[in-house]
């Protein structure tokens, strides 16, 4: 999977999970304490999209935005990948890989939820699966994300800040803003 797996599994990626992530998405990935809305779940993400992502970071090829824990100086993803060495990357990686994925249930759509969830059928289960609860292809999980974050990310993406695939961009091209919107409510009904 990875060029230094090795390495990665002499690692604790649960103590370097603690040490450089848990301070923002919580010690399971489920980013708990975020009372901003701003900072994703990372639980369950597949280890090869999560050690790409910090790779990203690191490299500067996807910019983060800053983030403020209350007693504490602002940061950014940026700033915190450029500290970890891609054995820990791939620690953390495969630690939080295995956490679960919180998301609680809700049995009835209103119409723009139950819109999102059809286009999200239509142009999305192909990769992120699952009503957008599955890692299999490697693509982020959506359902059960925070709706600030989302927006921001579909923000960035709408805007071209961001990169996706190519088969991502195709069909997100298509979304008009409404569309969009009914995307994120989807996703964000089953968030705490």
């Amino acid at each position: 999977m990875f060029c230094t797996i090795s390495l990665a599994k002499e690692l604790d990626g649960k103590g370097l999970a603690k040490t450089y992530c848990a301070g923002c998405h919580g010690e399971t990935g489920n980013s708990e304490q975020d009372k901003q809305g701003v900072v994703p779940k990372i639980a369950g993400f597949s280890a090869i999209l999560l050690f790409d992502s910090l790779d990203q970071f690191k490299h500067k090829d996807r910019q983060s935005l800053p983030y403020r824990l209350k007693d504490k100086p602002e940061t950014t993803m940026n700033k915190v990948a450029e500290k970890i060495t891609e054995g820990e990357s791939e620690a953390i990686a495969q630690y939080f890989s295995k956490q679960t994925f919180a998301v609680k249930k809700l049995e009835k759509l209103s119409q723009k939820e139950s819109q999102g969830k059809q286009l999200h059928i239509d142009l999305c289960d192909d990769c992120h699966g699952k009503l957008g609860s599955s890692s299999e292809d490697d693509a982020p999980l959506l359902l059960g994300q925070k709706k600030k974050y989302l927006q921001r990310q579909f923000d960035a993406l709408s805007e071209y800040k961001r990169y996706m695939p190519r088969r991502m961009k195709r069909k997100f091209r298509k979304l008009s803003t409404e569309d969009k919107q009914a995307l994120i409510e989807f996703y964000t009904i089953k968030t705490d």
